[in-house]
């Protein structure tokens, strides 16, 4: 079969007042699925928030553009089970585990715009990311009884009613200039993040361009996602 690769534009999965989420389908690219690769674009508005949600894969966040972004998450193997915030500028490379639980931030003054790329194989949709979020008008914890809610997380009525219906936005909400947010950890950053704008070129072309390369030397969990 030959392969077509001509360039295709992601399209639009969800559109709001603090921003988008845009995905290439398998469906459209069928190379995604034979090579088992996934991608999205997310672009964050300033003070757009992309609330808390997970994914069926692993995969990696490359900053196209933005200095100030935020992202939290709650790693699936970290022992201490505590939720680690780092800071995210251009350039900059950001694992994202299976099963890690996350949210985006972006506390500029322009959009924060980042692609995320992924080994689909075992996923849900081959070549395609499925994202599953935990609150909201689709979060998944609000299609358990409240018996169970309460159980689970220790809440009595009032604590499961604000859980699961306090949140009324969608995938990606505008936040208010004076909502708190946790402060990034910067030692964190810097083991997590690997900022490839700042690595030094392989091939350098006098006024034509670089050529940048990535390896799992350089940044482990590369290999782990399966994109080596």
């Amino acid at each position: 079969m030959e392969l077509d690769l001509t360039p295709k534009t992601a399209e639009v999965l969800f559109e709001g007042d603090g921003g988008g989420y845009y995905t290439w389908w398998s469906s459209k690219v069928p190379l995604l699925a034979k090579t088992n690769v996934g991608a999205g674009r997310l672009v964050l508005q300033p003070q757009g928030f992309a609330i808390p949600h997970y994914s069926d894969i692993s995969k990696v966040g490359y900053v196209l553009q933005g200095n100030d972004g935020v992202a939290g998450m709650a790693l699936r193997n970290s022992t201490t089970r505590e939720e680690v915030v780092v800071k995210l500028k251009k350039g900059d490379v950001i694992p994202v585990p299976i099963g890690s639980v996350s949210w985006w931030f972006n506390d500029g003054d322009s959009d924060l715009v980042i692609v995320f790329l992924g080994e689909t194989s075992k996923a849900l949709i081959p070549g395609e990311i499925s994202y599953f979020f935990l609150t909201g008008l689709q979060g998944v914890i609000g299609g358990f009884s409240n018996e169970l809610t309460s159980k689970i997380y220790g809440l009595d009525k009032d604590g499961v009613e604000k859980l699961t219906k306090s949140q009324s936005g969608v995938v990606i909400i505008k936040l208010d200039k004076s909502q708190s947010l946790p402060k990034p950890q910067m030692e964190i950053t810097k083991k997590l993040v690997y900022n490839i704008d700042v690595a030094h070129p392989e091939n350098v072309v006098e006024n034509a361009g670089i050529v940048k390369t990535l390896t799992e030397q350089d940044f482990p969990f590369i290999g782990d996602v399966g994109l080596v």
